[in-house]
């Protein structure tokens, strides 16, 4: 076989060995400047919508007056911020939840009473692992909410409506997905503790209020 042969072979080879690499490649991409899409992360800002159902009870003597088995819904939203290092998460989480959790009672023949959660805000810390676009995570702080009682005389016509702001603290968990890099589903439980409050002082049957209320929630948020 003479050089000039081997010269062809050679050169077709590398031909070849081009023309498969080139195969590989997206279309349009220069060889070498691929870009490969980048990890998830969790670390950044973001807020959204969340809707759900509660139920619980009233406390201090408010689930005799109130009624024994309060539920309902809530919808609001929520905002927050993580940062991310490795699998752990850690962040911090506000929102507000206008609701409607409530029961009724009737104390006399000639008295009826309710109570409701008008809303519940809260602040909280999150902990949380993180699986690529899969977050678990605890969650604890801070809650308040408006708790309303009405009171009626039925016989008389007399009614008596007071509202208050209840003091107290939240915890529980939940899980979430990135569906895209922006869009996050989420699946939540909370135990909210909302303190008491004196209702319709001037009656002495009629004392103190609080409320614990069960939440299940369900929302989107957007990643920033």
């Amino acid at each position: 076989m003479n050089r000039v042969s081997i010269a062809a072979i050679g050169g077709a080879a590398i031909c070849f060995a081009s023309l498969a690499q080139a195969a590989d490649l997206p279309y349009g991409a220069e060889p070498g400047n691929y870009d490969y899409p980048a990890a998830f992360t969790w670390t950044g800002f973001y807020a959204g919508l969340n809707v759900g159902g509660g139920f619980g009870s009233f406390t201090d003597g408010g689930q005799f007056y109130f009624g024994s088995n309060p539920s309902g819904w809530l919808i609001g939203g929520t905002a927050g911020y993580n940062y991310q290092s490795g699998n752990l998460m850690v962040g911090v989480e506000g929102d507000f939840d206008w609701a409607n959790i409530s029961s009724n009672a009737t104390l006399t023949p000639t008295l009826a009473a309710s109570g409701e959660v008008q809303d519940i805000a809260t602040i909280r810390a999150r902990f949380g692992y993180a699986a690529d676009r899969f977050i678990v995570y605890g969650t604890g702080g801070y809650a308040g909410g408006d708790i309303r009682g009405t009171l009626t005389n039925l016989h008389a016509n007399a009614f008596g409506d007071q509202t208050f702001w209840s003091n107290g603290y939240a915890f529980g968990g939940g899980a979430e997905y990135a569906i895209t890099p922006h869009i996050i589903a989420r699946a939540e439980y909370l135990f909210a503790s909302l303190g008491s409050n004196t209702y319709f002082n001037l009656s002495p049957n009629i004392t103190n209020a609080g409320a614990n209320v069960n939440l299940l929630r369900a929302g989107l948020n957007y990643k920033f």
